[in-house]
């Protein structure tokens, strides 16, 4: 569950980036390769202790995306980098909260 709210919080700070403070990762783009790492390395974590791992599956293969993005230097095109960034960063964070706090009637187990 913390490896969950942890992935929360690196979605929204890749919105907040993005949306507030682009010059920042434009100046740094390893930034996004740290936070990839932590993405997925939080997923990783978080499939373990819950009911359906699919969220952090999916959340595993985004950060293998942000990498990639990163690593074709989509940098250079403001409009790309923008969008991809923060589609990553809400999806991210939407599914992570989702499995965080996701839990099934005692019926349906």
């Amino acid at each position: 569950m913390f490896a969950n709210l942890f992935n929360v919080l690196l979605g929204v700070a890749l919105v907040y980036s993005a949306v507030l403070r682009p010059s920042l990762i434009a100046a740094r783009p390893r930034l996004l390769f740290v936070a990839a790492g932590c993405i997925f390395a939080a997923a990783w974590l978080a499939r373990r202790g819950d009911h359906h791992p699919w969220q952090n599956n999916v959340n595993m293969l985004l950060a293998v995306f942000l990498a990639g993005i990163t690593a074709l230097r989509l940098s250079y095109f403001p409009l790309a980098a923008f969008w991809s960034q923060f589609s990553v960063g809400t999806s991210v964070a939407v599914l992570a909260l989702w499995a965080a706090l996701y839990r099934p009637a005692e019926a349906a187990i």
